[in-house]
């Protein structure tokens, strides 16, 4: 019995995302990335094809796919609305929400970003958490990090998902902007304006309200299960010897009571 609590702690500090029933979205490592054309859309076969794909099907038919990848140095996230062939330029928008801390509050702090670009935009919009506003869902207007990317853009026939014409969505976002980490809270969304509805990652999660984000604790998990995007958290690595030692003393104390 002891060993097997002491092993559960082990599990829940190496993957604490293991105890929480969050949504997850698992991303990966890519290559590639320096190929990537930054037009807004896929632009040849192998563009997005390196990174995790999440898909997601709503009630009303419409399609949303959500590609994830990083470098280590930069997450890239592909929001291809698969089924959205109405365009309204600079109305409809994509947006990326991220926070690092997992604090899970009712309200964004200021470890919590969100990055959104308009349709046929080049120049994406970065908030920040922490306002002091409930009109502006607390987030307030900063200044783009140099490296940010993030442009809004109407596919064609290089789209893997389909030869119609839809809007997709492509973001290059520094990681140092939010911090290194193997999980963090993660939200993204298409709105169309055409319809004046929002289609989000969590499904179902989105309330119609100015900017449009969700309460932090709303958002899901983006995990990365190989933990190749943070640094080596030495505290962990220290950690794990001392368990172990732990289980042999408390093993070899209950051979000697028998």
């Amino acid at each position: 019995m002891i060993k097997l609590v002491i092993i559960s702690i082990i599990l829940i500090i190496l993957y604490p995302h293991l105890a929480f029933a969050q949504p997850q979205i698992f991303t990966t490592l890519r290559g590639g990335v320096d190929s990537i054309i930054w037009d807004g859309k896929w632009s040849f076969l192998q563009e997005w094809k390196p990174a995790s794909e999440d898909i997601l099907r709503f009630n009303d038919g419409n399609e949303l796919v959500v590609k994830t990848g990083h470098d280590r140095e930069n997450l890239y996230v592909f929001l291809d609305f698969v089924t959205e062939t109405q365009f309204k330029k600079f109305s409809d928008y994509g947006i990326v929400c991220i926070d690092v801390n997992k604090t899970m509050s009712s309200y964004p702090q200021k470890n919590d970003y969100c990055f959104l670009v308009t349709l046929g935009s080049h120049n994406p919009i970065t908030l920040q958490g922490g306002g002091d506003l409930a009109m502006t869902n607390h987030f307030v207007k900063i200044k783009n990090d140099p490296n940010l990317i993030a442009i809004g853009g109407v596919s064609d026939e290089h789209d893997r998902y389909t030869s119609i014409p839809h809007i997709s969505y492509e973001f290059k976002i520094p990681i140092d902007i939010m911090g290194r980490s193997d999980i963090y809270s993660f939200y993204a969304a298409t709105y169309d304006a055409q319809t004046d509805k929002v289609y989000s990652w969590p499904q179902n999660v989105t309330n119609i309200s100015s900017p449009f984000v969700p309460s932090p604790s709303n958002w899901g998990e983006l995990v990365s299960p190989d933990k190749s995007l943070p640094e080596f958290q030495y505290p962990i690595f220290t950690l794990i010897p001392a368990l172990v030692v732990l289980i042999y003393l408390t093993s070899f104390k209950m051979k000697n009571r028998f």
